[in-house]
Parts: structure tokens; sequence; C-alpha cells
């Protein structure tokens, strides 16, 4: 079978014209994507839960219970007038026992550390929650009254 230069010059034509395709469509982007950073695209984390259970106030106790709830935990810092305790998440709920000092009202702040996470080229975690309020919304206050 004889081609004659028409049906060469199409082939040609053809030819380059799938050629500049795939040359070409391989930079576009579409409107308004900034492509020049080239950081892996990560879905975005659901932020971890972060509770503390109310606490017993007045008490005549040197000593209180603090529960703690901590999605993905690491530690746990509770501070208040008589210190801090820092302790690992290692349980779920995490019972804490904090000091009280006689005759002094405590305000507590309690601290979470979220644990890294690592997801191929995606990091999740590596961060700090504090609260001074309890799941309920009321103050992390405890007055100790001596007797």
């Amino acid at each position: 079978m004889k081609l004659s230069w028409t049906h060469v010059l199409l082939i040609i034509i053809l030819l380059l014209g799938i050629v500049t395709f795939f040359l070409f469509t391989r930079d576009a982007t579409s409107p308004g994507i900034d492509h020049t950073n080239d950081a892996p695209l990560c879905p975005v984390a659901t932020p971890e839960f972060f509770l503390v259970e109310p606490v017993t106030s007045p008490t005549d106790q040197l000593s209180q219970i603090i529960t703690v709830d901590l999605g993905n935990g690491e530690t746990i810092t509770v501070t208040s007038e008589s210190g801090a305790v820092v302790v690992p998440f290692d349980a779920f709920p995490k019972e804490i026992e904090i000091p009280l000092l006689p005759n002094t009202t405590h305000h507590l702040t309690v601290e979470g550390k979220v644990q890294k996470v690592v997801q191929g080229e995606c990091v999740y975690g590596d961060y700090i929650l504090s609260t001074t309020t309890d799941r309920n919304g009321g103050p992390l206050v405890i007055e100790q009254r001596q007797d």
C-alpha cells in the first residue's frame, strides 16, 4: 500500500499534535492553585478531644484525684499553687493524684501533650492542649479547708 503525501502530512500533523498535547498538559494547572510548594498534600487532622472531669470543692483532704481524657495523649501536666504534677498518659481515662496545700485555694491548669504521629510524609499531633475548666465549663478550682 502506497501512502500519498497528503496521508503522510496528516500522520505527521497528528503525531505532532499528540506530542504537543502531552508536553504542555503536564504543566497545566487550575486557576488559583499554587503548585510551587513541593510539600505533600496531607489530609486535615481531626482535633483531639481533651476533657477534665469536675473537681470536688471545698474539701478537707490533702490530695485529690483529677480525671483527664485526651485523644492520642502523651503526657498530662497539672499545675496549681501546690506545684506541678507531670505523668505519662498511659491509661484511658487518666487518674492523677495531686497534692493540696492546707487552707489554700488551688487554681488548676491542666495541659495535655498530643503525641506526634507520622503517616508517610504527613506529620500530625505534637502540640499541647490546655484548660482551666472542666468538661461542663466549670472552673478547675479546689478550696482546701483544713480543720
